[in-house]
């Protein structure tokens, strides 16, 4: 136990990115007695680790992971994210130099959301005090829900049944779930949540409290997730590629969720969760793939061609292997795994393809965040629904290459690259079977320097002056406190955002608010009265809360600030 506290005195080895901060963690892992020790706060927040927000714009999912074990576990936690909004977008309109009342500026601006000014900038920024959880009852509740889970949560995924398309079933129950890699089991725990998103298949989105649920076989509202819903646990597994090996961190999912590929750090390993969206299946451990690179950390899902939906629609046979892209801190490249299901008859496995050097920089070795973009390659997807010859519009899409981004730290940069993919069709003529499949290729060309030890990544949007939301690169530095916005059209870091210690995880709310409880606006709902926003949400281990930055330009007092303060800052115990 004392291992994980002597840790957080050593911000370059924690912000290494968490997991590999306890190589030697399992002295601290060890230390972790299910049960024993202090309930963990549920209504507020402890060494967050990771955050999702659910695509209707109702929830933002939190894991703590109780680092310094002063508790008997971590927790998951569902946030109101409309209540949240409906604050961070008055504070913003009310630090506008047009919203500022006659009483004086920053003040006017906490006192019309019901906070003070910002007393201690040297813990936190922004212009006002932390919104205190623990002190919201009734309808200004934001904690609606939580339960207990182990020890060290690293990261948090949240994935969906599709609604449509070649993989969704049409009378399909609406299904999501969150993946928690939790290292102190170590398991990944999971949870049956609500679904809230929109769209056109005629279900209904959740209603009410029904959003905020969190189930994961608790015995009772926020207690402790039952031992059925930790993958890798289960002590009647007795083969050892059936139990997950040590230090689970990194975690993606395939195109249509039944895929959930995690990195395990320290044993050079990744295995494979079987998540079957049927009721009486449980996601369960498939596979364990050994003897990757050193390090294996970060994981992203490369994104699925369209195209291949449709061929098979048309007839053809699909060979198609759900691909995910890995970063190592000590192996000068970037692996590609290969997912092989169960509908050959084989078992479901992962296959290492041949990896991708690094050699755009003088070092390529540490690598940590990855992230691919096709939001060009999918709007193109996207434009050719209705036309004359879809699969031959979609075959054009395919030639569009998607950027890949990995944050490295020789030096500190952001590698930038490309994913080419190449279909191949062969035995197309008439009277034989058809066959399509698609190969990818990984090349980096450049990189744009950032500060001092980059980690996690993820790609959002900013809204621009004319109100219109353009692509960024968000790349967080734990040691540095910092986030770095990287504009891919321009080719150059455009705002560097001063965050508090230790930013370890980020989360965005991106849309157009309706109405006065600045909801989500439905597509539905047309042009009248929508506000288009955009908001990051990122998770300070080292304090213990979540800054809520501004990412709208045409506010020229508040873009790329920290607004708002979300639950009390605590320092470390033993800084304190």
């Amino acid at each position: 136990m004392k291992l994980a506290r002597t840790l957080l005195q050593t911000p370059r080895v924690v912000g290494v990115g968490l997991a590999a901060s306890i190589v030697g963690g399992l002295g601290g892992v060890g230390c972790f007695v299910e049960g024993e020790g202090l309930p963990p706060p549920v209504e507020g927040l402890y060494y967050p680790t990771g955050l999702a927000v659910s695509p209707g714009g109702r929830v933002l999912y939190v894991a703590n992971s109780d680092f310094d074990l002063q508790f008997n576990g971590g927790t998951v936690q569902a946030l109101d994210l409309q209540r949240l909004r409906k604050r961070a977008l008055t504070l913003q309109s009310g630090l506008a130099p047009g919203g500022q009342d006659a009483s004086g500026g920053v003040r006017g601006a906490c006192d019309a959301v019901g906070l003070k000014t910002n007393a201690a900038s040297s813990l936190y920024p922004g212009p006002c005090g932390p919104l205190n959880l623990s002190a919201l009852q009734g309808d200004e509740e934001v904690v609606r829900s939580s339960a207990v889970i182990g020890a060290f949560a690293s990261n948090l995924l949240l994935v969906h049944r599709p609604l449509s398309g070649e993989a969704a079933d049409p009378g399909a129950e609406r299904q999501a779930r969150l993946f928690v890699p939790v290292r102190g089991d170590p398991s990944v725990t999971f949870f049956d949540v609500a679904d809230d998103r929109f769209d056109d298949a005629g279900a209904q989105r959740c209603q009410g409290e029904a959003c905020f649920r969190l189930d994961c076989g608790a015995s009772a509202a926020g207690g402790r997730c039952g031992r059925d819903h930790r993958i890798g646990e289960d002590p009647g597994q007795e083969l050892i590629r059936r139990k997950l090996p040590l230090e689970p961190f990194g975690i993606a999912a395939g195109p249509d969720g039944t895929s959930i590929v995690v990195s395990h750090q320290t044993e050079n390993a990744a295995s494979v969760i079987v998540n079957r969206w049927e009721a009486s299946e449980r996601p369960q451990l498939a596979y364990v793939l050994t003897d990757l690179g050193l390090g294996p950390t970060e994981l992203a899902a490369v994104p699925r061609p369209s195209v291949l939906g449709e061929l098979e629609k048309n007839g053809w046979g699909i060979d198609y292997q759900p691909a995910f892209a890995v970063t190592y801190i000590a192996s000068s490249e970037l692996g590609l795994l290969r997912y092989q299901d169960a509908a050959s008859g084989a078992a479901p496995r992962l296959n290492e393809s041949t990896p991708t050097p690094i050699t755009a920089l003088a070092r390529g070795t540490d690598s940590r965040g990855v992230a691919f973009d096709a939001s060009e390659r999918q709007a193109c997807e996207d434009g050719c629904a209705g036309g004359a010859d879809v699969a031959e519009c979609l075959e054009r899409c395919v030639e569009i290459p998607i950027p890949v981004y990995v944050a490295h730290r020789g030096p500190n940069s952001l590698l930038i690259g490309e994913l080419t993919t190449t279909l191949v069709k062969k035995g197309s003529d008439v009277g034989t079977e058809g066959r399509a499949s698609v190969y990818d290729t990984i090349a980096f060309s450049d990189a744009a320097p950032l500060g001092a030890y980059p980690s996690r990544i993820e790609i959002g949007e900013v809204i621009d002056p004319e109100g219109v939301p353009r692509r960024r690169v968000f790349a967080l530095a734990f040691d540095a406190g910092l986030a770095f916005s990287y504009d891919p059209e321009a080719r150059r870091v455009d705002a560097v955002i001063k965050t508090g210690r230790g930013p370890q995880a980020l989360a965005f709310d991106t849309g157009s608010a309706c109405g006065d409880e600045k909801e989500r606006c439905d597509r539905e709902q047309g042009g009248a009265g929508r506000d288009t926003y955009s908001l990051m949400y990122i998770a300070h281990f080292t304090d213990s809360y979540l800054g809520v930055v501004d990412l709208d330009m045409r506010k020229a007092s508040t873009f790329g600030t920290m607004i708002l303060t979300v639950g009390t800052p605590v320092p470390p115990r033993e800084s304190q």
